[in-house]
């Protein structure tokens, strides 16, 4: 069971790190790393990845705005959670 709970204490600071407040300085670049990580578990595809990627050096960017406007499908655990908060 240890190994479950770590796991998914890793889901959540990872998933802390994709949902960065946009505008604070570096956190494009923090929410890139995310996506990566929740990338390689099968979890984000790759034109959410490629979005996040595009906005890394931006971080007033909103890569969730962006897939939208762009009509890229959002991973379903990134609708419930995005605040569209500026930071």
């Amino acid at each position: 069971m240890m190994a479950v709970s770590v796991y998914q204490s890793e889901l959540d600071r990872q998933s802390g790190f994709l949902f960065a407040n946009v505008g604070a300085a570096g956190s494009g670049s923090v929410r890139y790393a995310a996506a990566m990580y929740f990338y390689s578990l099968d979890m984000m595809p790759a034109p959410m990845l490629e979005i996040y990627r595009m906005c890394s050096k931006f971080d007033c960017e909103d890569p969730i705005d962006l897939a939208k406007f762009e009509g890229v499908e959002l991973p379903p655990f990134t609708k419930t959670r995005h605040t569209g908060r500026r930071g």
